[in-house]
């Protein structure tokens, strides 16, 4: 049985930590190699743009803490993501590109993206305890009921065999 704790988790993943970073670096390149990125045509919003980042942060941790299961389940991370936010790759980069280069604002968006992560994985966390706790009572309550049954059966058939016998 887990012991009732509190659910004051940190991410402590090294994978989504090391994902986080890469994809960080990426848009930190792509910000030093060019200095004045015009505004995107199609802009897409900076509070979607830091679901697409989650998102993709998201995706690029399963792959890395389990390879091949988003493959298994016929997952392309770029079209999913493509998909989702009904954008293509070109107006992806444009923006990403647009967003790097003022780094100051860049940072803001990683930061509630890695908030966002930390707040998710301490609410994962809590569930997981509590699944288990529930799962422990529902088998302690199963054994009892188990006992109190067998032995009520027992008393019953001990009684029908005296009656019989008599």
């Amino acid at each position: 049985m887990i012991p009732e704790r509190e659910c004051d988790c940190s991410l402590t993943d090294k994978n989504m930590k090391n994902t986080v970073f890469l994809v960080i670096s990426f848009f930190f390149m792509f910000s030093c190699n060019q200095e004045n990125i015009k505004k995107p045509n199609k802009l897409i919003e900076e509070e979607m743009m830091i679901d697409i980042i989650y998102d993709i942060s998201i995706l690029e941790a399963i792959n890395s803490v389990n390879p091949g299961k988003l493959d298994e389940y016929q997952i392309d991370s770029r079209q999913y993501i493509f998909k989702k936010y009904k954008i293509d790759s070109i107006q992806f980069a444009e923006n990403s590109a647009y967003y790097a280069s003022d780094l100051k604002k860049f940072k803001k968006m990683y930061e509630k993206v890695e908030n966002r992560i930390v707040e998710n994985k301490k609410l994962a966390d809590c569930l997981r305890i509590k699944n288990q706790e529930v799962i422990n009572k529902a088998a302690i309550e199963l054994r009892t009921l188990s006992k109190d049954s067998l032995k009520k059966t027992i008393k019953k058939e001990a009684k029908e065999f005296l009656n019989k016998q008599k």
